[in-house]
This record gives C-alpha cells, sequence and structure tokens, in this order.
C-alpha cells in the first residue's frame, strides 16, 4: 500500500532523473574482488537497492514532488486506494450506518451504552484485525493495505470509531446534565408547596 501511496508524487521525481526507464546493470566484479556480504551469509544487493529506493524518495521530496500539507496528503491517499473493492465499500457503508444509527438514538441511553462498549470492542481489536488481515489479503483484496504501522486501518476503521465514542461520551455529559436539571426541577416543585402549608398553619395559630 506505501508503494502505491509513494508512487502518486514519486513518479515525476523518477522521471527527471538520468537513469529513468533504463534497466539497471550490476558490473561484473573485478579480479581479485569479493562481493559483500551481511551476517547471515547473503548477498548485499538488496541492501544496496533499497539505499538507492531511499535516495529516489529523497530526491523527490527536495524536488517538492511530495505533500506538503494536508489536502495534499489526503489527494496522495486517495489516489493509492482503490475505491472500486467491495470491501472497502462496505467498510464506508458500514461507518455511515453505525454514524446514523448513533446520532438518531443519542436520547436512548441503554442503546448508546451499547453502542458505546460495542465500538470499544471493535477499536481494540484493530490491531488483531490488522495482522490478521495482513496474512490474508490476498483472499478478498487486490494489494495490501495493511502494512505494520496500521496506517489505513486507524484511517479507515479505528480513527472513525475513535471520533464516534468521543461524540457519544459528549452525548454522555449533556445527558446526564439534562437530567440533573430537571431533578433539581422537581425537587423544587415539591418543595413549594409544602412551605405553602406551612405559613397557612402558622397564620391560623
Amino acid at each position: 500500500f506505501f508503494h502505491q501511496f509513494k508512487h502518486y508524487f514519486r513518479a515525476d521525481a523518477q522521471s527527471k532523473l538520468p537513469f529513468a526507464g533504463r534497466e539497471m546493470e550490476i558490473p561484473d566484479l573485478p579480479e581479485g574482488a569479493e562481493p559483500i556480504y551481511d551476517v547471515n551469509g547473503t548477498s548485499g544487493i538488496h541492501e544496496v537497492i533499497e539505499g538507492l529506493q531511499e535516495q529516489v524518495f529523497k530526491m523527490a521530496k527536495e524536488a517538492g514532488n511530495a505533500p506538503k500539507n494536508f489536502t495534499e496528503d489526503v489527494q496522495a491517499f486517495a489516489a493509492a486506494v482503490d475505491w472500486t473493492e467491495r470491501w472497502i465499500q462496505g467498510l464506508l457503508v458500514f461507518q455511515v450506518l453505525i454514524w446514523v444509527v448513533t446520532v438518531g438514538t443519542r436520547r436512548r441511553f441503554y442503546w448508546q451504552s451499547g453502542t458505546f462498549f460495542f465500538v470499544c470492542a471493535l477499536v481494540s481489536l484493530s490491531e488483531t484485525l490488522n495482522t490478521y488481515a495482513h496474512m490474508n489479503w490476498k483472499s478478498f483484496s487486490r494489494q495490501d493495505y495493511f502494512d505494520p504501522h496500521g496506517f489505513f486501518i486507524s484511517v479507515m476503521f479505528s480513527g472513525p470509531l475513535l471520533l464516534l465514542a468521543l461524540f457519544m461520551m459528549v452525548n454522555f455529559l449533556v445527558v446526564a446534565s439534562n437530567l440533573l436539571v430537571e431533578v433539581k426541577r422537581e425537587e423544587l416543585k415539591r418543595s413549594r408547596p409544602k412551605k405553602k402549608g406551612g405559613k397557612e398553619k402558622k397564620k391560623e395559630k
């Protein structure tokens, strides 16, 4: 997924490089030279290629092709995601439905309490879901969105649910304050007749 995300702003920089569009040729070792080996005894060519990729990414940033603000970050993310995939569309529908249900039942305390614990359980399982999806992404997706850092699942799954949980906590405070006001009003209504009755008795005496 990160390769798709970087490709959005890396293409222009790569087109400006002198070796763009050419295959990298590895020269033969001169006589007497020995290849580079790491601790495990494998060739170090993969490390060299990774270093070149990082240099290209760095040059893209210096060339001004990397996202510079929040709007460009959103555009890069939107360009990297395949929104035609059914499971992504289903995830978006789920987020919309749970928000609609929560807002529609905001005055029902027990329903809100159940929804709140359900959302908290989903957020706590997001890391486990990300690991499982990373291992089995080929069975339901065209590309692996589930990197070890959990960037995609945080934006598309746990992030909106955390915002929903925050909304419900604020709603709980509003409901509690309204109940407190109603209780005080009832206490005042009940205390007024007693005061009037006490004054009448004093006048009769």
